[in-house]
């Protein structure tokens, strides 16, 4: 499992309007979304802009995404998948704290994160896009009304059509909890040594080397995972433990790696997180092919360790045309 990183605490803002059965549901667009609410203090990173409960375990969210963020780059003209990834963490967490009574400061453990998105309408044209995000909540677990685990699917749209389709399931902490469950680690933090040489930027998509995650080994298909300092969107330096953004990065850029000097342009993206990725010991990173159960497509298996235990695993799926 993976502990998502989270701010200072500050008092809950929580909108909880009566459903009108005559109304038309819109998302909320009267407030702003402050960054504690979805982990992220750099205005440029909120991806959620607006949201509206529609009754007890449906909501509907407004998203933007950036056609020029600086690290959501987009790739081969599309949309970066890994920014799906991040609107659907985002948008639980928003719901989580804004509508399901999770005060600001708990931890959120992320079971899983899976999402299938429909290539031609991840096209990038120039502008910001604009997206609604339908939510439900399933396998919710509430007590003292406070929510303590659910699975959040969502479906994404454009202009009316569907992008993006998604869910994640997690759990909630609290920080009492948390620190016994992390102990002495709760302390650690990214070392300012000397990062290890990254593989060539062009082999993971990277725009430049301070993007790279990836440093060579002796081995084909195996890296070791780096944080380079250029990654202001994805890692906090508070955090105790390397954010599941992260590895969700580096399994994309260890599949391009894998499968250059073709592009690899994934369309679904799931991952499994097994346990924190901690600071203090090398993470592996290897990929593999996998025979696809979807005809013309390639797909990739990316896992991570440490210590020879299981981290994460992804399975990315892309088009054999973009190859």
């Amino acid at each position: 499992m993976y502990v998502d990183g989270t701010v200072r605490p500050r008092a809950l803002h929580s909108v909880r309007p009566a459903p009108d059965p005559g109304a038309v549901p819109r998302p909320r667009r009267d407030v702003g979304v402050p960054g504690e609410f979805v982990h992220r203090p750099a205005t440029e990173d909120i991806l959620i802009t607006a949201w509206h409960r529609l009754d007890d375990s449906h909501f509907s969210l407004a998203a933007r995404w950036p056609h020029d963020h600086r690290y959501f780059t987009p790739h081969h003209g599309h949309h970066n998948i890994v920014l799906v990834g991040e609107t659907i963490r985002q948008a639980a967490l928003l719901l989580s704290h804004t509508e399901l009574g999770v005060p600001v400061g708990h931890h959120f453990v992320l079971t899983d994160l899976v999402y299938t998105t429909r290539p031609e309408h991840l096209a990038v044209d120039g502008r910001p896009r604009q997206l609604t995000i339908e939510a439900a909540l399933t396998h919710s677990r509430m007590r003292a009304g406070t929510l303590v685990s659910c699975r959040v699917d969502m479906t994404f749209r454009a202009a009316g059509r569907t992008v993006a389709t998604g869910h994640t399931r997690f759990s909630v902490t609290t920080p009492a909890v948390y620190r016994r469950i992390r102990g002495e680690r709760l302390s650690a933090r990214r070392a300012d040594s000397p990062l290890p040489a990254p593989v060539p930027h062009w082999l993971t998509g990277s725009l430049t080397d301070s993007e790279v995650l990836l440093a060579p080994t002796d081995r084909s298909g195996r890296w070791l995972l780096r944080i380079a300092p250029g990654h202001a969107a994805l890692v906090n330096p508070a955090n105790d433990h390397v954010p599941g953004m992260v590895l969700l990065d580096a399994a994309q850029q260890a599949a391009r790696a894998l499968t250059a000097p073709g592009p690899f342009v994934p369309y679904a993206f799931s991952t499994e997180f097994h346990r924190y990725a901690e600071h203090s010991a090398p993470c592996e990173i290897a990929a593999r092919r996998l025979p696809s159960a979807v005809p013309g497509t390639t797909a990739v298996e990316v896992t991570g360790h440490q210590q020879g235990e299981p981290v994460f695993t992804s399975l990315l799926t892309a088009p054999e045309r973009h190859r």
